[in-house]
């Protein structure tokens, strides 16, 4: 008996051991990924990765990582890829960080993780070069085009090479089948995806993280642009304007929907007086609680927007605005290029 006491206390022993060293290396990854944070936080974005990389490492060694943390260092890593550029690692990151995310249970979390894949997707079809227009079909129905109607997010470079997606990590065979315009056309159809999955997460809590959701509109609307759909382009940067009334909406995300709202209406639209408008009644508000840089890009959409109409009083009260702001009318032009 004594002998089967000791074995089993032998047992117990080596368990004990294990979860501590186990609980040792979460807690070492979470220390690392919070490390990481401060480091990214106080303009060090290589020492931050660093610091993410480790904490991936120290979590790989667990057997049952906490997903919150687990969910938190992949996003972080995919940030941290796409602040140096490297699109395809951050898309990685987000797809793992999405695969973690069903056991964190928090929905506006995962609904972020979409958008951001969508973005990503966005900047990977411009980096092609050619995109190309919008399909009258996918026009009229621009819900339909929802790559992913469970929810599940497939991780492009493991696509099935004889499938019609397949060439995404073949540079060769994508130039071979269509070239740029197709290349760009897939990571739009991916983005598209992307944001429809974000969007049912955002809408099952609104108005719960209405800022967030507003920034998903953006993203999509400026997709919209890039593949010159304009018609969604206007139902897009419409509803972004609505939902910018709220008071739980930030001033910067409020100022870009009533800009690129004025700026479509101006420019795709051809009515500059109902730009003039919408930007005369809402910017006063939202000025003061912006950046310098984005007051002129939107002070930029309305003087141009008021130069159309052909209306000099109108042009002279926006500049004597702009004036009062310290925002010079060359400099707000120049913002408004960028």
């Amino acid at each position: 008996m004594a002998e089967v006491y000791r074995s089993a206390h032998a047992a117990a022993t080596r368990r004990a051991e294990v979860y501590r060293s186990a609980h040792a290396a979460a807690a070492g990854a979470a220390a690392e990924n919070e490390r990481g944070e401060l480091l990214r936080r106080a303009g060090r974005p290589a020492e931050a990765a660093e610091c993410f990389g480790r904490a991936l490492a120290a979590l790989d060694g667990v057997a049952d990582p906490d997903p919150g943390t687990h969910s938190a260092i992949l996003n972080n890593l995919a940030l941290s890829a796409h602040e140096r550029g490297e699109l395809p690692l951050a898309r990685r990151y987000l797809v793992r960080s999405l695969e973690v995310g069903p056991l964190v249970g928090d929905p506006v979390g995962r609904a972020i993780t979409y958008d951001n894949l969508g973005v990503v997707e966005v900047e990977l079809a411009r980096l092609a070069g050619e995109v190309p227009a919008a399909r009258p079909e996918e026009a009229a129905c621009p819900d339909e085009t929802a790559a992913h109607p469970d929810g599940t997010v497939a991780d492009p470079d493991s696509a099935d090479p004889d499938s019609p997606d397949g060439d995404l990590a073949d540079p060769g065979r994508v130039a071979a089948r269509g070239g740029a315009a197709r290349f760009a056309a897939v990571h739009l159809r991916e983005a598209e995806g992307h944001f429809a999955a974000a969007e049912r997460l955002f809408r099952s809590v609104l108005p719960e993280a209405l800022d967030d959701y507003l920034r998903s509109v953006l993203n999509r609307a400026d997709a919209a642009g890039l593949r010159r759909d304009t018609g969604r382009v206007d139902r897009l940067t419409r509803h972004a304007a609505e939902l910018a009334r709220h008071h739980s909406v930030g001033a910067e995300n409020a100022l870009e929907a009533v800009t690129m709202r004025g700026d479509f209406l101006h420019r795709r639209r051809g009515r500059p007086r109902a730009a003039v408008e919408l930007l005369t009644a809402r910017l006063p508000a939202l000025l003061p609680g912006c950046a310098a840089e984005r007051s002129a890009a939107a002070l930029a959409v309305l003087l141009r927007a008021a130069a159309a109409t052909g209306d000099p009083a109108l042009v002279d009260d926006v500049t004597a605005r702009m004036t009062e702001l310290g925002i010079p009318a060359r400099s707000a032009e120049s913002a408004g290029r960028r």
